[in-house]
């Protein structure tokens, strides 16, 4: 039995314990610990196909309406992107790609310890997408199929709009399409192994474990506090991986 064999499964669930509190950043964690244990390009391979199910397993917690005319199109846009995204990650070299992502790493890290968290009115939800969601969606699609992170610009322009309870399902209903069509790219251009696939199955146990308590706790914990605490993990991670990339 590998080191990788007995690490990836509380990589999993780590990852899903967050994506339960706020329904996103699985994706982020899978890829900032993994790369810590493989190849950081593997991570994002193994984090689009965990994330189909555990999307799935997400759709019915806490699942309050969101118009389709707002949310679907806003999916077709990153379904696009992430597409075109895994497309380009098949492409980089490993040196620049390592230097890309300790770089977005580090932005994100910034971006979970400062952002200011504002309180949104839950009474009136939009009804239809505009083209800057549709242009939002696009592009975060486009990085979470390139570096594995989508959720940055994402809370960044939806959470102006809406509360923590319907952006939290926003984020689940288009992560899901997103990431499958992710998965299905990495498998054309051949980056879906089944070493991948292998360990994406030990995932799944702790994925459902990791929902439960992550849901559980969605309402008692201090979302500040656990965003620093994301925010210097990352830190690291990114610094990490700027050196190696700089080392190569």
């Amino acid at each position: 039995m590998t080191i990788e064999t007995l690490l990836i499964p509380l990589v999993g669930l780590t990852a899903f314990f967050l994506k339960g509190v706020t329904g996103t950043g699985t994706t982020t964690v899978i890829v900032a610990l993994g790369s810590l244990i493989v190849e950081p390009k593997l991570t994002i391979v193994l984090a689009s196909f965990i994330n189909i199910f555990g999307g799935l397993s997400m759709v019915r917690v806490d699942p309050v309406r969101l118009a389709g005319r707002y949310w679907v199109p806003i999916a077709l846009f990153m379904i696009a992107g992430s597409v075109l995204g895994a497309m380009a990650l098949r492409h980089i070299p490993n040196r620049q790609f390592q230097l890309i992502l300790g770089s977005a790493f580090l932005l994100t890290a910034l971006w979970f310890i400062f952002r200011a968290a504002q309180p949104r009115d839950a009474t009136t939800q939009p009804t239809q997408a505009d083209g800057m969601d549709l242009g939002v969606g696009a592009f975060a699609g486009f990085c979470g199929g390139f570096i594995g992170i989508n959720a940055p610009p994402l809370v960044l322009h939806f959470s102006r709009f809406l509360d923590k309870r319907h952006l939290r399902r926003l984020l689940v209903l288009i992560f899901i399409p997103a990431a499958a069509a992710q998965t299905a790219t990495f498998a054309v251009n051949g980056m879906l192994t089944r070493r991948i696939l292998l360990w994406g199955l030990l995932m799944l146990p702790t994925m459902a474990a990791g929902i439960y308590l992550g849901n559980r706790t969605f309402h008692r914990i201090s979302e500040s506090w656990f965003r620093r605490v994301l925010g210097v993990f990352l830190g690291v991670v990114s610094v990490r991986l700027i050196i190696k990339g700089l080392m190569f």
